[in-house]
């Protein structure tokens, strides 16, 4: 049934671009508040306000199992991937940079990640242009991890359930410090998985140390790991200033890497879907 729940969830993702419709977040953040209330300790406030969604899930499903030859059931996975994938329009986000980089408007790039992109993030947007840049590929590649990759590898080990954790973790990971340390470590497999499907569908034999080094790092964060793979993967530069400091020539070169970037993240999904195919024909 995984298998099905996943074509029909990416069918709707593909078909309305993103998942909006269904992310509707006020419930969860009214929970959040409800918990807050009650004085709770923040390792407690973090296991009832991840778990408690979860243990609910569970019984409905539960429930729904024996009615209809299964279809109810089916519905409620569908319902909840479609919930647990990331919120925004990774798409549109993408083109608005890019066409801010194709028409050299670094200060309109600025205040553009710092209200778009800047809330999540683990440090400040930067206010220099190739310091901006740096930061907005980290941030993009980050996104596009977490609003479908580090989705679909927990639909799969865990099932539905297991997506819907990831979510709420996101959805808190801003409010309690406990939240971000628990994010990253869920990050930690799936950003492994993705830094080895980087160096399958880029340069593999530039790759093999970053995702070495991947493996081994347990401290560094999640966006800075899978942008070193990134970085590596497609042969891109440390520096995108040119010797002149040209900077035509600086939004050019910004512009073809996010196309870069985002090229990369499209072969990974499209290999990501192939194997789980694979893995439920052998299966």
């Amino acid at each position: 049934m995984k298998f099905i729940v996943l074509i029909i969830s990416l069918g709707v993702l593909q078909y309305w671009g993103s998942a909006r419709p269904m992310h509707s977040d006020a419930w969860y953040q009214d929970f959040l508040a409800r918990l807050r209330g009650w004085g709770l300790a923040s390792w407690v406030l973090l296991l009832a306000g991840v778990l408690m969604p979860v243990v609910l899930l569970l019984l409905l499903l539960d429930v729904a199992s024996g009615w209809l030859f299964g279809l109810p059931v089916l519905l409620i996975n569908v319902l909840v991937l479609l919930y647990s994938f990331g919120r925004g329009d990774f798409q549109s986000l993408l083109g608005k940079y890019r066409g801010y980089c194709q028409a050299g408007d670094f200060e309109a790039a600025f205040l553009f990640a710092r209200e778009e992109l800047e809330i999540g993030s683990d440090r400040e947007c930067p206010t220099q242009e190739e310091e901006l840049h740096r930061w907005m590929k980290e941030r993009i590649i980050y996104l596009g991890f977490e609003r479908w990759f580090a989705v679909i590898f927990y639909f799969i080990l865990l099932g539905a359930p297991g997506a819907l954790v990831y979510r709420l973790v996101q959805l808190g990971s801003r409010e309690v410090e406990e939240r971000q340390l628990l994010l990253h470590w869920l990050d930690w497999l799936p950003s492994r998985v993705l830094v080895f499907a980087f160096a399958v569908t880029g340069d593999w034999v530039a790759s093999r140390e970053q995702v070495k080094a991947a493996l081994m790092d347990i401290r560094s964060s999640t966006a800075r790991i899978l942008s070193d793979a990134a970085h590596s993967a497609l042969g891109l530069k440390t520096s995108v200033f040119s010797d002149n400091g040209d900077a035509q020539a600086l939004a050019q070169i910004s512009d073809w890497e996010m196309g870069e970037v985002h090229g990369l993240l499209t072969r990974s999904a499209i290999a990501w879907v192939v194997v789980l195919s694979l893995l439920v024909l052998l299966a």
